[in-house]
């Protein structure tokens, strides 16, 4: 029952049909922190589409949560943090690093995470150093050794650090760190099948 009811802001294809029964469903919502999350909500859907026209307009649909709805923190760094994921695999790195600047930067302010994968500066030090912004290198070192490693709980997310960590290294030429990390994240390797790189070549 609540499937059916949830399902006109829960699309994953994208008509004229499916527009219209959204933006009517939208106009019958009077809580502005309701809206907000039904344009985060399916936006966020339409950006899994492996078409690139439906991926658009979850792309539209997001950027009016972002105009409408600015003070709808949890729905904004959500949606945010989404959108750098999907310009990341679509190696976007630019806009990539801006999403997950914006979402970062506001965590620090309120020094809090909610809303958010809590690894948001990372993956902005990943678009970084996947962007070839020398410039910016130091930076992206920066929020690396800044991160919280409390916050790295699952062995997955433990590897992707210490990978992360050991390329930006490498790259700064600061070898005895990258060494080290490159050896933290080769022992993950060794104990966990599952885990795969997001750095090959």
């Amino acid at each position: 029952m609540r499937a059916a009811k949830d399902a006109w802001y829960k699309n994953r294809a994208w008509n004229g049909k499916i527009d219209s029964n959204f933006e009517d469903g939208l106009k019958r919502t009077r809580n502005n922190a309701s809206k907000a999350e039904y344009l985060q909500v399916q936006g966020c859907y339409l950006l899994n589409s492996p078409q690139a026209k439906i991926r658009e307009v979850g792309i539209n649909l997001l950027s009016r949560l972002f105009s409408d709805h600015p003070s709808e923190y949890v729905s904004v760094l959500t949606a945010q943090e989404k959108l750098g994921d999907h310009y990341l695999a679509q190696k976007d790195y630019l806009h990539a690093a801006a999403c997950f600047k914006i979402v970062t930067d506001h965590c620090s302010k309120q020094n809090s995470r909610t809303g958010t994968s809590n690894m948001a500066d990372l993956k902005w030090a990943e678009a970084i150093l996947k962007s070839n912004q020398s410039g910016e290198m130091e930076a992206a070192y920066q929020l690396v050794m800044q991160y919280p490693k409390a916050l790295l709980k699952l062995n997955d997310s433990k590897f992707y650090y210490a990978e992360l960590a050991a390329h930006i290294c490498q790259r700064l030429d600061r070898k005895e760190e990258a060494d080290s990390f490159a050896a933290a994240a080769a022992a993950l390797l060794n104990t966990t099948n599952h885990l795969v790189s997001r750095f090959k070549k």
